[in-house]
């Protein structure tokens, strides 16, 4: 598994070094004897376990099974420090507690956050006071803003996150809305110059086909000869015609291949996402195109906002008179996961359609089996 450390982590991880090294210069110059060795267990403890909580795509982190289990530990092990080290000249520690509270907008409502802020600020420093035995409320007044700050700060850079994320996911849908009409657009105008050749040059020929079998039977000699040869050019000509109208109809169908690529643009880098499909597999209708569409779209929206997932597989195959259509990740699912409004939105589109829709969840992601007929599509 790769490791991702953004400009907001390393900033993190770099005020954890600073504070540790700090903290263990301190000590080394403390008379002895000093806690040296469980304080650097518990720094240590404490800086692995914020690492492990900022990955997306690990099951410790803040999005994966075993995320809010973690999260209390960094928490514990900075109170542990304070309470084993003399607050007098170890009072900086509370930026430990600043680092946490940024992880809190990721996990939580930006109220439930604040509120679990001031109740670690209004504990941390009671609890310095106690062990201090004076006053300390400008301190905490202080370090209690830094904390409000922190906590804020996340929470609008989360929310201008998921505000850049939807805008992305509407220009994704935007660019297969246009890719879909195209295509579409494209396909009526082949159908189109196919009725004409089928209603108008096809009926001429014909035509003339039984009008040179008629004048066939009316004369003998070199005249009937011509004829003949007349006769097999014009039902050349026809079966040509009714070939290129058969070779157009065909071509008019929608390409899936086509069809999904714009789905596929914008992506994070974090997510890569395997299409496969069945050579020359198109979609019969303009409806049957729209609802494939969509299931795709939905299992990738899905995907970038509850899978926590690094891979994302879609294979499409013809089976069964329709199209078979699998999509697999490798997210991490919560222990209590249930479908949500997605998934079921994609099963009511399914039943539409008069297809079928199989789900599989387990500790190693999500997979949805869908099966489409090729005729019969209900309008969307």
């Amino acid at each position: 598994m790769k490791y991702h450390f953004p400009l907001a982590t390393l900033a993190g991880i770099l005020t954890w070094l600073l504070v540790s090294g700090i903290t263990l210069m301190l000590l080394l110059r403390l008379p002895a004897p000093q806690p040296l060795l469980p304080a650097s267990l518990l720094l240590l403890v404490y800086g692995i376990s914020f690492i492990f909580l900022t990955q997306e795509q690990h099951p410790l982190g803040l999005g994966g099974r075993y995320g809010r289990w973690l999260l209390p530990l960094p928490l514990l092990c900075a109170f542990a420090l304070q309470w084993l080290l003399p607050t007098a000249i170890f009072d900086y520690l509370a930026i430990l507690t600043i680092i946490w509270v940024c992880l809190l907008p990721h996990l939580m409502s930006q109220r439930l956050a604040l509120l679990l802020t001031l109740g670690v600020v209004v504990l941390w420093f009671g609890l310095q006071a106690y062990l201090e035995q004076r006053s300390l409320w400008i301190t905490a007044a202080l370090y209690g803003s830094f904390h409000l700050f922190a906590v804020l700060m996340q929470a609008a850079i989360k929310a201008e996150t998921e505000a850049r994320a939807e805008l992305t996911e509407k220009h994704r849908q935007l660019l297969a809305a246009q890719q879909l009409l195209q295509l579409a657009s494209r396909a009526e105008e082949r159908n189109r110059i196919a009725r004409d050749l089928h209603d108008l040059l096809g009926h001429h020929l014909t035509a003339l086909t039984i009008q040179l079998q008629v004048a066939s039977y009316q004369c003998d000699g070199e005249a009937k000869l011509q004829v003949d040869k007349s006769l097999q050019l014009a039902r050349l000509l026809l079966s040509d015609v009714r070939e290129a109208v058969s070779a157009m109809r065909d071509s008019s169908e929608l390409d899936l291949q086509q069809l999904f690529a714009p789905l596929l643009q914008h992506l994070p880098d974090s997510l890569q996402v395997e299409l496969d499909i069945a050579p020359k597999l198109k979609a019969s209708s303009l409806n049957q195109a729209q609802h494939l569409q969509y299931l795709v779209q939905e299992a990738i929206s899905n995907t970038l906002k509850h899978a926590n997932a690094s891979c994302l597989w879609i294979h499409a195959r013809e089976a069964e008179q329709g199209i078979a259509l699998e999509i697999k990740d490798n997210g991490q699912l919560k222990a209590n996961w249930q479908p949500g409004n997605g998934l079921i939105g994609m099963r009511e589109r399914v039943a539409e359609c008069g297809g079928k829709l199989h789900l599989a969840a387990d500790a190693g992601g999500l997979a949805l089996q869908i099966w489409l007929p090729q005729a019969g599509v209900v309008d969307v």
